[in-house]
């Protein structure tokens, strides 16, 4: 025979009741949230509440009953294996994002065709009108002025369109350099917040009931974390923003607070790096830009960047001997993805241009090609252009000098022409300086400054036409052949420049000497094999095709990331996501439970009132 608890059953009833009642506050709650950003989907827990012991009356014919429902908490529905997915995919979004954002700047600078008519884009335009003009000059009169005049006013046009190419670039470098530092105060700020609420979670943990080990071990969940739900949320949401900035692991952990209990822990580490901590509990690092091995004092031309020692809100320090407790220096290809690492990449990578150096640290480096690359590519076809003018002007048919390059003063080759070597007919000292020169009008075309005659170190910015060409001091050579100075019918020289003008020229990265953009200016190419061949326009073609092919692959693989990392996050939006149709559901059973449970402490009540006051007195 089994025993009956007399009043046991109204404390399943208001169990029932209060289970139902609490049910419905969180069911409540999530509506009210629907349309909260980040906000994550909560349900009660409960478990059945089981009583033990024997009782004085106890047979071994009792059939035990439990005691009723029992909360124990509320908790989100999140899925962690999908927040990890969708913050791998959200790190390469953010790194192929910002890739392609850099580059489209620096298509609408380059972009030829948008800003071309018929044949071709502006500046490819402007050679074909140098070379048209030369033509014109050929054919009619090679010696008038007016043509001359022409044939200038033409490069004037060419001078400026590179000058305005070359502005418009440093304008993209630096707008990502401040960008970039943005960014690592935005991963600073983020870092900050995440500690302050781990904190404040800490905090909500422990005043609502932090787990022992003991009820751990049960399963037990009691009401921890209960306050710090919204919290979480915030947490989440953040975690997520600093995600698409660098690539990040994200790990929870029991942490002791002794009397054998703990509070959850949120440690965040640099993906693939447990040794590179960004969040460690209630401490936090901080990133920076490393300092220059070599320049003390100044910030790595290279851009690495540092985790700082971890520190609390209180100023205190991690521990030298735990993970956090150094400064950790982040290597060149450490960061895989990220916003950060992209436009790291674009500010310091200059492909074909990249040194020992910097192939030693990035062994892909010579394939990727940043701002610095398109700098370097554009100040490479200005050269050249210049060179090949200046020479034909400066040197007769002989490659005898007619022009210091240095001076400007007229010289005149003072030993046998018949048997000079190409180092002799180059050193200065076997010249004399002459008050006419030797070909009328020779002298450079293009120098480094419009206010003189200086042809070294010119660039796509510093290119100009020289002092003596604006002041028509001198003009394109007809010949260059000393013999027929004079001669009003020689135009071998114009036919020289015409050639040169579609001839195919070797572009090479060690052309540029050190007046490259690399991060460390001057440091010579690891390869000084020719990375081009052709026209000036094809040299042009060639920027343009390279800068439009790598934005296109970005950007099909950014769309590629984009799919992916959009519908990770549908997913985790269908389990963590309110959704009404599922809270009216549980309005209905909850309604009809609360319902269920008042009825049977009714009827308990009914029972009882027949076993209390109708005992006894049938047929009285």
């Amino acid at each position: 025979m089994s025993t009956v608890s007399t009043f046991s059953g109204f404390t399943m009833a208001r169990l029932g009741i209060m289970a139902s009642s609490k049910a419905m506050e969180v069911t409540g709650n999530n509506i009210s949230n629907i349309n909260t950003p980040g906000y994550t989907r909560q349900s009660l827990d409960q478990r059945a509440l089981f009583v033990g012991g024997a009782d004085v009356y106890s047979s071994q014919f009792d059939v035990r009953v439990g005691a009723g429902a029992l909360t124990t908490g509320v908790s989100q529905l999140r899925d962690p294996y999908l927040d990890i997915r969708f913050r791998n995919e959200n790190a390469k979004v953010g790194f192929y994002e910002g890739k392609y954002d850099i580059l489209q700047s620096l298509s609408l600078i380059m972009n030829e065709v948008a800003k071309g008519e018929e044949d071709g884009g502006v500046m490819e335009k402007q050679f074909n009108d140098i070379l048209e003009q030369l033509q014109v000059m050929n054919t009619e009169h090679a010696g008038d002025k007016s043509y001359d005049s022409a044939v200038r006013k033409s490069a004037e046009a060419l001078v400026q369109l590179f000058h305005t190419y070359s502005e418009s670039i440093d304008k993209v470098l630096t707008n990502t350099q401040a960008e970039f530092k943005e960014n690592i105060g935005e991963v600073n700020r983020l870092l900050t917040k995440l500690r302050e609420l781990n904190e404040s979670i800490k905090k909500a943990e422990i005043s609502s009931g932090a787990l022992s080990d003991a009820e751990r071990k049960e399963g037990m969940i009691g009401e921890r974390g209960q306050q710090a739900l919204e919290l979480r949320d915030e947490r989440n949401t953040i975690i997520d923003e600093l995600s698409k900035l660098i690539p990040i692991d994200v790990k929870y952990s029991d942490e002791s607070i002794g009397a054998g209990m703990t509070v959850e822990k949120l440690t965040i580490t640099l993906k693939g790096n447990s040794d590179a901590v960004l969040v460690d509990g209630v401490y936090r690092g901080q990133l920076s830009v490393q300092e220059d091995p070599k320049n003390p004092g100044n910030e790595d031309p290279y851009l690495r960047l540092q985790i700082s020692v971890l520190e609390n809100g209180l100023g205190q320090k991690m521990a030298v001997n735990k993970p956090g407790g150094e400064v950790y220096k982040i290597k060149d290809q450490e960061l895989k993805s990220g916003t950060l690492q992209a436009q790291r990449e674009m500010l310091t990578k200059v492909g074909e241009y990249s040194s020992k150096d910097e192939i030693a640290m990035d062994p892909n480096a010579s394939t990727k090609r940043g701002i610095r690359y398109y700098q370097n590519a554009l100040d490479a076809l200005a050269q050249k252009f210049a060179s090949i003018f200046n020479e034909a002007n400066m040197k007769d048919k002989d490659g005898f000098m007619l022009v210091n390059p240095a001076t400007g003063d007229y010289l005149k080759y003072n030993g046998d022409p018949d048997t000079a070597t190409d180092a002799e007919k180059a050193d200065l000292n076997n010249y004399d300086v002459v008050t006419e020169p030797v070909i009328d009008g020779a002298g450079a075309l293009f120098s480094n400054n419009g206010d003189d005659n200086d042809p070294s170190g010119i660039t796509a910015g510093n290119i100009s036409i020289s002092y003596n060409w604006s002041h028509e001091t001198t003009h394109v050579i007809q010949t260059r052949d000393p013999a027929k100075n004079h001669l009003s019918t020689a135009n071998d020289n114009i036919a020289h420049l015409i050639a040169q003008m579609q001839a195919d020229h070797a572009y090479a990265p060690g052309d540029l000497g050190n007046t490259n953009h690399n991060p460390v200016p001057g440091n010579a190419a690891a390869n000084g094999d020719a990375f081009y061949t052709g026209s000036f326009q094809g040299m042009l073609t060639y920027i343009n095709n390279m800068l439009g092919n790598d934005q296109k692959a970005t950007g099909d693989i950014l769309d590629n990331f984009y799919a992916s990392s959009q519908k990770l996050d549908l997913d985790r939006e269908s389990v963590s996501g309110v959704d009404l149709n599922d809270e009216a559901v549980n309005m209905m059973q909850l309604q009809k439970s609360y319902s269920a449970s008042c009825r049977l402490l009714t009827t308990i009540d009914e029972l009882l009132d027949k076993l209390i006051n109708g005992t006894g007195v049938a047929g009285r």
